[in-house]
């Protein structure tokens, strides 16, 4: 099973962000350690039912107006993921406002497909390396704290502390994120100057880096990268050079 490597650009200033709503949870979850209890935070243990987790999940859910989501694909299949498709489905068909953001970083690149294939959905592939809801704007829920005998389960935090590193974390996933139905397979012919310029765009390179490069002037990298997009139908640059790494990956991987 092949597996997704993505070099996006603005991911230390997401790295950056996450580390303040990483601070606060930490902050509530050594509370919690210390009394069982915290303030602005509930605690929801479920061990390993899986079931009941995902019926709350899908209760809290299912009762807001608005929901923006980070998560991460990387011990996902398409099997496990599906069920949480067919949630997010039922999600929008309910009118409510939701947002997703997928960080596909050492994922599977047949979850990835999955998700580019969703075109009706707002999925979007983002920078997240930590996995946590919006709800409202106005509650987080993040990955809550480990007991003594090992149980896992939820934090839904409240307050504006809480609130707002989310927030501030969502502003720098946002400016790494591209529309999912972007990487969909396409059959597209590139000129030999293109797909030199698509492979520097896919490693994370500028303007200025791809002239200095393959020789060439900065005005015909940004004409060629214009018209890159283009061809490839996508939105960014970022977008371009992810399409077309996915694009050469070999076949056997994906």
């Amino acid at each position: 099973m092949g597996r997704e490597e993505f070099c996006f650009p603005g991911r230390q200033a997401v790295l950056d962000a996450s580390l303040r709503l990483q601070l606060v949870r930490a902050a509530r979850c050594d509370e919690w350690a210390a009394g069982g209890r915290t303030a602005n935070a509930e605690v929801h243990l479920f061990g390993q039912d899986h079931l009941s987790l995902r019926d709350w999940l899908h209760s809290e859910c299912s009762a807001a107006e608005e929901l923006i989501a980070v998560t991460s694909t990387r011990d996902q299949t398409v099997q496990s993921f599906v069920p949480s498709h067919r949630v997010n489905c039922e999600i929008v068909a309910a009118g409510i406002r939701m947002t997703s953001f997928f960080d596909p970083s050492g994922g599977s690149s047949a979850v990835t497909d999955f998700i580019a294939s969703a075109g009706e959905m707002p999925y979007y592939v983002a920078c997240g390396p930590i996995q946590m809801k919006l709800i409202d704007g106005e509650r987080v829920l993040v990955e809550g704290p480990v007991t003594d005998d090992g149980q896992r389960g939820l934090m839904l935090m409240d307050g504006t502390e809480a609130v707002n590193a989310a927030r501030q974390y969502l502003k720098a996933v946002r400016q790494t994120a591209i529309r999912a139905g972007e990487l969909r397979d396409r059959e597209v012919e590139l000129t030999p100057r293109q797909h030199l310029i698509a492979h520097q765009l896919s490693e994370g390179c500028t303007d200025d880096q791809i002239a200095e490069r393959i020789q060439i002037s900065v005005r015909t990298v940004r004409y060629e990268v214009s018209r890159l997009l283009e061809v490839l139908e996508v939105k960014t640059r970022f977008a371009a050079g992810v399409r077309y790494a996915r694009m050469k990956a070999p076949t056997a991987k994906r």
